[in-house]
């Protein structure tokens, strides 16, 4: 153990391969974890901007065409739809969550990688033939099939994320950052698609068909990449480090007790819980208000141009959201306060981030009919987002950096999976969270 520390410390502070370490070069391992952490939630994001496209097979067969998008006259199915989709992925997302962290060091690495990322590409190559194929006929099992898709693809995505972080939490902390920064750039990604199939003009088919290739692309590529990383010297070195800690640990695992294992687990989890309490906090607060409160913020000047009306909900919420998101975790790569040895500063400064959950409930959010509107202008809704959207992502990086960094290293697999089981939690509770809130405005 002593030995690998002082490999990981010569890596970190080597430019060179002078004491025989691997170096990366040209950043090649950096960019193929910013590419893992684009394939972990990209794929996602995808499936959640194609709602339209889900709500569209879902429609009332009898309506005209001018009457198909009226909310008034959603079938029961269309109507659900949305906050099905949210049970379906969200129980299988906490739950795979934990049994990774939980199972670091039972299961192979690898393995939980490969097969994880070969069941949301084949769930893509299921959805993506969905598209082209009337279901006008068989609209209930096109939503029960749906559902289970969604639950199938969270599950993965859980154990792909989950190891991810957990392989991330092995390597220098710069590699931490590329991970959550990839993830970022998926959103942004994802809303600027978006945006573009709105100004195109597409059809909810068209637009359907280009979501879920490039989803099913980028999963194809993830697997590449991933599997990339065993041929290169220094992913290879620090990921036969990871297999020998695996193995020795799977060895005494065997043997261990209950207490034993559960003390291993109480041991990691003194140390990193600042960090875990932090992020928690972090992605609690930002999905409170993202995207159920912000994406209901309209413009006072709506009717003025198609700015304001159609393009606003898109690039207000979303876009600007997702590129703070972005710029914020590149930004914490690079600017790290607090630092590492202030953990209760996170953790404070995590918890200030609740004042964006009034300020934008006090936006144009409609509908409402129990508080005023305060801020009668567009330019408080703009700010606020883009803050929220910043301080999620830099907040996020710092403590994904962190966590891992504060057990050995031999302990570091499973405090990289039991921070995205926090960010998992954190997900889940603001989304509840939100339900509440859209019911007060």
């Amino acid at each position: 153990m002593e030995r690998e520390e002082a490999e990981q410390r010569l890596l970190e502070e080597s430019d060179d391969e002078a004491v025989g370490i691997p170096v990366d070069r040209y950043n090649g391992v950096y960019i193929i974890f910013g590419i893992l952490g684009l394939g972990s939630l990209l794929p996602w994001n995808f499936f959640i901007t194609a709602k339209e496209y889900y709500l569209f097979k879902l429609r009332n067969l009898t309506l005209s065409t001018d009457d198909v998008d009226n909310p008034q006259m959603q079938t029961e199915m269309q109507t659900m739809f949305e906050g099905s989709v949210a049970v379906a992925a969200t129980l299988p997302n906490v739950i795979f969550n934990f049994l990774t962290a939980m199972f670091t060091q039972r299961l192979p690495l690898k393995g939980r990688m490969i097969v994880s990322c070969l069941t949301v590409f084949v769930m893509f190559i299921l959805t993506l033939s969905f598209v082209n194929i009337n279901t006008d006929t068989w609209q209930l099992p096109f939503f029960v099939s749906t559902l289970v898709t969604v639950v199938i693809l969270s599950a993965g995505s859980a154990v792909f994320t989950a190891s991810l972080f957990g392989l991330a939490g092995t390597f220098p902390p710069r590699y931490m950052q590329a991970a959550v920064s990839g993830q970022a750039v998926g959103g942004l990604f994802a809303a600027v698609a978006n945006l573009l199939t709105l100004l195109a003009g597409s059809t909810h088919l068209h637009s359907a068909f280009a979501y879920f290739t490039a989803a099913t692309v980028v999963s194809f590529i993830t697997l590449a990449c991933y599997i990339l990383l065993y041929y290169i010297k220094f992913s290879k070195f620090h990921l036969e480090i990871n297999v020998t800690i695996q193995e020795d640990g799977f060895a005494s695992s065997s043997a261990d007790s209950i207490s034993q294992r559960s003390s291993y687990v109480f041991n990691v989890l003194r140390k990193i819980w600042p960090e875990a309490l932090a992020v928690f906090i972090t992605f609690s607060v930002s999905l409170s208000c993202f995207p159920a409160i912000s994406s209901s913020i309209t413009s006072l000047h709506k009717d003025s141009s198609d700015l304001t009306g159609k393009y606003f909900t898109v690039i207000v919420c979303f876009l600007l959201f997702n590129l703070g998101d972005c710029v914020g975790r590149v930004v914490g790569g690079q600017f790290q306060w607090p630092k590492i040895s202030q953990p209760s500063l996170l953790v404070v400064l995590s918890f200030l981030r609740v004042v964006f959950i009034p300020f934008l409930m006090l936006c144009n959010a409609q509908p409402r009919a129990h508080l005023p509107v305060v801020f009668t202008s567009d330019v408080y809704p703009v700010v606020m987002i883009l803050l929220l959207g910043l301080t999620n992502g830099y907040l996020c990086t710092l403590c994904m950096m962190y966590g891992p960094k504060k057990v050995l290293l031999e302990n570091a697999e499973f405090a990289g999976a039991a921070m995205s089981v926090c960010i998992t939690v954190g997900l889940a509770t603001g989304s509840l969270i939100s339900l509440l809130l859209v019911k007060m405005l």
